[in-house]
């Protein structure tokens, strides 16, 4: 494999190319869907080939297929030379700590053992778990059990080889109350890295029964607030997730930043010149994206440009304190890349991402932010979010939700929901948990769209004086 991928590097060096990059990615997964206890799906899927990234006069040229041939190389230089044409900005690579080395996420229970009739009965036995009610009229589960194995090489001595197993279960139910004309919706994703054991060790059976409860409790006793309200909120670390998720992690992408999303994914409120001078939240506010966690669904430890990962501290004490870089975008502005280099097949070129970002821990119990807020609501999960495209004003919609009256947890508030801009929900953070845990996710950018799975979490955190708004319902 490797004389392989060099005699498409060597190639596209012999034409002119100023760098060069080789991957090869294959990507094999195995599906199984059950929606109301029945079977649905049962599938095996599998993607391999080969892609050659070049840079030529400041301009990119990327080519992918399905086997090693030599037109690759050529190709990819063909458009980097017709690019150059165009005279573009000047690309150019940032220096970044390069690896050479070979990594293999350890599976107690190889997913490629499992048999899929017993993949099939653990679907069955999860349905069967969560059906706790007959107004439970929506059960849709998809189980998917991946692989990524990659070999990346590069013009400046970058050579890496991992395997990255991933076990993933997306979960949707639904409750209706034809009684009270009132119907509640959960999503919910669970993923890591590693074998059949995250089965166990993400707790899937004991939440997603607990999710089923939760919603026929909603559907049974959760009333509205009768008007908009100033409140002071503690958002748990579901809440904390999709919170950095959408309002910090994206808009920390650089290329977001410098406008090459902008007319795909969007923008962002960030500028290059805000790095290490825009405040965006209180002192009790730091955000961290992580490739490294171990076990994790974003994990990595060297990204598609042969740059070993790190923590990325995106927010500092408030302040905004690093961007999400590739070495393309890091060079722009003088600095090295962190790593975020990330594509999500063998035919797509790499581009800044996510990997797991989360708030980061703080001093309080959650138990503590209850019993010193007054007047206030607590929002345990979401059920919908709603971001303009420079990501600075948000709407996000409550699922399970309660009264805090003088300490303690009162009635389940139906359906509240939080709009406010990002700077405002940041900087009114005064505290802030130790319970650190992560909900599992897909990303979404770029064009050709990409997808890649990430980690989103973070803790318990307490925001003052937020407004709190009613549901509008249909009467």
């Amino acid at each position: 494999m490797e004389d392989e991928l060099r005699r498409l590097l060597d190639k596209a060096l012999s034409l002119g190319a100023s760098y060069a990059e080789v991957r090869y990615q294959v990507d094999s997964e195995r599906s199984i869907r059950v929606r109301n206890g029945v079977l649905e799906m049962s599938s095996t899927d599998s993607t391999e080939g080969y892609s050659v990234r070049v840079l030529y006069k400041g301009a990119w040229g990327f080519s992918s297929g399905p086997s090693p041939s030599i037109e690759l190389a050529e190709t990819a230089f063909k458009m980097a030379r017709a690019a150059s044409l165009l005279k573009p900005k000047g690309a150019s690579l940032a220096p970044g700590e390069l690896a050479s080395l070979r990594y293999d996420v350890v599976e107690k229970v190889k997913l490629n053992d499992v048999q899929i009739e017993d993949a099939v009965k653990y679907m069955m036995d999860l349905d069967k778990a969560i059906n706790v009610d007959k107004r439970l009229t929506v059960r849709i589960l998809n189980l998917n059990m991946m692989e990524t194995r990659k070999t990346i090489i590069n013009s400046e001595g970058a050579l890496v080889e991992s395997r990255v197993p991933r076990l993933e279960l997306f979960m949707i139910i639904i409750a209706h109350d034809p009684g009270r004309g009132l119907s509640q919706q959960r999503s919910e994703q669970y993923g890591g890295s590693g074998g059949w054991e995250l089965t166990k060790t993400l707790r899937i059976e004991e939440d997603a029964k607990g999710n089923a409860e939760t919603l026929v409790k909603i559907i049974d006793e959760a009333k509205p607030i009768k008007s908009e309200e100033k409140l002071d909120v503690v958002f748990s670390p579901e809440l904390a997730g999709i919170f950095v998720h959408e309002s910090i992690g994206h808009p920390s992408e650089l290329d977001r930043i410098m406008g090459r999303e902008g007319a795909e994914a969007g923008e962002s409120y960030m500028k290059p010149s805000d790095l290490g001078n825009l405040r965006i939240g209180s002192e009790h506010v730091t955000i961290i994206d992580d490739p490294t966690i171990p076990n994790s669904y974003g994990y990595y430890l060297v990204d598609e440009e042969g740059v070993k990962a790190r923590p990325r501290i995106l927010v500092n004490k408030g302040v905004v304190n690093e961007f999400l870089m590739n070495r393309e975008y890091a060079a722009y502005i003088g600095a090295r890349s962190n790593a975020a280099a990330r594509a999500s097949e063998f035919n797509r070129e790499p581009i800044p991402r996510m990997a797991n970002t989360y708030l980061a821990p703080g001093d309080w119990k959650p138990e503590e932010l209850i019993r010193e807020t007054r007047n206030g609501l607590y929002f345990v999960s979401y059920q919908e979010w709603n971001i303009d495209d420079r990501r600075w004003f948000g709407r996000y919609g409550g699922l399970e939700a309660y009264r805090i009256t003088n300490g303690e947890l009162g009635e389940l508030v139906l359906m509240p929901y939080v709009e406010l801009t990002t700077k405002a929900l940041w900087s009114s953070v005064d505290a802030v948990a130790n319970d650190l845990s992560f909900n599992a996710g897909t990303c979404g950018k770029g064009n050709p769209s990409q997808g890649v799975p990430v980690w989103f979490g973070g803790v318990t955190f307490r925001a003052k004086n937020i407004l709190v708004k009613p549901p509008v319902l249909n009467q």
